[in-house]
């Protein structure tokens, strides 16, 4: 038999843990036992128990800095208030500032059933909220929370690995479920109930079991995908769930160790219309078909490769693409749109212009406007952007400025343009299992949108002619470089606007100032070597040019 688990905690977690022990030993002391609530199903004193997440964290090696704290008697806005002001009484001893505790009421219309405080303390952001099970009436798919034991509440969380406790009066890790420890050691994430009760309880689980899994490295149990992929459970993650809770979870897992792993559980579990299409869109039959989804597979088995891949010789598309976090961030999120490349919705996204992947990111995961902004743009223009590096790529000779303003015109997101229009280049090469076998009711559209298992999968390494893209689109990078215009976009006008209505003796700036300040960054790139003076001379000699604007020329 193993010997059981030990948890070392920090200075700073042992100063905190400390003052819970003496807090709760205090307020069980002075508590009334006519407010315990009647429903309580303990004899034992006031409990507090560090759980989930940090628990697990902790017994992988990690650190975490959220600590939930499950009490066994009281709520947890009950017992952190009596804490705030424990703390005040005795803040010489413990040397802690009582910080404010905020209430965070339930929602159980949106699957948030408990009532729960949280502060800040010595670093750390730390939850309270009693231990609870859950009843249902006859009728009626929202649980009432009522105080339950230990193992009713680690029964009712989404994991195992996620359901152990952390007994701060006797240092015990507590494992209720008897699975957690060892799924711990085999690295599996399974449910504590059976999947479709956990499901049930919270749609959104299934987002959560799957960021866990690539986060951790942890293979989803065969019971718990089978659920995950019943169509009455995604349907109530589309819209049950707020779409807010869905993008954070999704957010979380692009930000995580191995994105890729989770996005492909997204793909083979058939939750890809369930995640990424707008959940209160009435879909049309124009909405892509099976034939569309596999592109997902390609293009994020393409941005795997180009993030890991050693040794490879176009390295300079990931240094100068995929440098910082937010990049690859909306790498992943361009990656998973390609299925709606084709598409615009109906009705004001139509009449906008805004393709379909950006409403889809939009709805679906409510992105911030920044984002939703580069994923607009990287979708209307990734044609245009593809016959620029078709032409640059076979060009002997490069004009400067001209190239340096189809930069400037993309705008200070360019780089995440430029490696859509590189992904979907890729869909046209990169290799793709064959497609399976229709199901026998594959003839009439289902009501579901989701197409039929199993998908087709993407190889994890590119083919000949996908290599020829990526050297492609490494030339290319490379030729900017060489012309120094990776930061066009930052580059001032040698003269500002006042300058110029100066020089061609104007009073008021009109339409033509803008196209007349891009003429002038042209010249600039064009003429590295002169000044002030010569780009004056310049613009008085283009007076007529500058103010007719660009006389019909296309801009992105």
């Amino acid at each position: 038999m193993d010997p059981p688990p030990q948890i070392t905690l920090t200075p700073t977690e042992e100063r905190v843990r400390q003052l819970l022990v003496d807090a709760a030993e205090h307020i069980d002391r002075t508590l009334p036992p006519d407010s315990i609530p009647a429903k309580v199903k303990t004899d034992e004193p006031l409990t507090l128990r560090f759980t989930g997440g940090w628990v697990r964290d902790k017994l992988l090696g990690g650190q975490c800095n959220d600590i939930d704290v499950g009490i066994n008697k009281m709520t947890g806005y009950e017992f952190a208030t009596k804490l705030g002001d424990f703390m005040t009484a005795n803040y010489e001893k413990y040397n802690i500032d009582p910080r404010h505790i905020h209430k965070i009421a339930c929602n159980p219309e949106k699957s948030k059933h408990l009532e729960t405080a949280t502060t800040r303390m010595l670093g750390l952001d730390i939850d309270f909220v009693n231990l609870r099970c859950e009843t249902y009436n006859s009728g009626s798919r929202i649980p009432e929370m009522e105080f339950g034991t230990p193992r009713e509440d680690a029964l009712r969380r989404d994991a195992c690995v996620n359901a152990l406790f952390y007994n701060i009066h006797t240092h015990e890790v507590e494992d209720w479920t008897e699975r957690g420890l060892s799924d711990m050691k085999n690295k599996l994430i399974r449910t504590p109930l059976e999947p479709k009760a956990t499901f049930d309880d919270d749609p959104l689980r299934i987002l959560r079991l799957i960021r866990f899994a690539s986060r951790l490295g942890f293979t989803i149990v065969d019971e718990a995908k089978k659920a995950m992929m019943d169509p009455k459970i995604q349907e109530a993650l589309r819209v049950k769930i707020s779409r807010e809770r869905v993008g954070v979870e999704v957010e979380k897992m692009l930000k995580g160790p191995n994105p890729y792993q989770g996005i492909t559980l997204i793909y083979t579990l058939n939750l890809y219309h369930t995640i990424f299409t707008p959940p209160t869109e009435t879909l049309p039959a124009t909405i892509p078909l099976p034939a569309t989804i596999p592109s997902m597979s390609q293009s994020t088995a393409a941005l795997q490769y180009l993030l890991t891949a050693t040794e490879i010789p176009y390295s300079n598309l990931r240094t100068l693409l995929l440098s910082t976090s937010h990049e690859r961030l909306l790498a992943w999120l361009l990656a998973s749109l390609t299925p709606w490349k084709k598409y615009t919705f109906p009705g004001a996204d139509k009449k906008k212009g805004i393709p379909g992947a950006a409403t889809a990111a939009r709805e679906g995961l409510k992105l911030d406007n920044k984002m939703h902004s580069t994923i607009v743009a990287s979708y209307r223009r990734y044609e245009k952007i593809g016959e620029f590096v078709e032409e640059m790529a076979s060009s002997e000779v490069v004009a400067r400025g001209k190239t340096g303003l189809f930069i400037r015109d993309l705008g200070s997101d360019w780089r995440s343009q430029y490696l859509l229009t590189l992904l979907i280049e890729l869909l046209t090469t990169w290799p793709l299992s064959p497609t399976p076998p229709p199901s026998p009711s594959s003839s009439s559209r289902s009501p579901s949108p989701s197409p039929p298992l199993p998908l087709p999968q993407a190889s994890s390494t590119p083919d000949p002619a996908s290599l020829e893209i990526f050297n492609k689109y490494s030339r290319v990078l490379t030729k900017l470089t060489d012309l120094d215009l990776l930061n066009a976009t930052t580059i001032q006008p040698i003269l500002n606007g006042k300058e110029i209505m100066s020089v061609l003796e104007q009073k008021r700036a009109g339409p033509w100032m803008k196209e007349a300040l891009d003429r002038l960054v042209v010249w600039q790139l064009d003429n590295v070597e002169k000044g002030k003076e010569e780009a004056e001379v310049w613009v008085r000699e283009n007076k007529e040019m500058l103010l007719a604007g660009r006389g019909g020329e296309e801009v992105i």
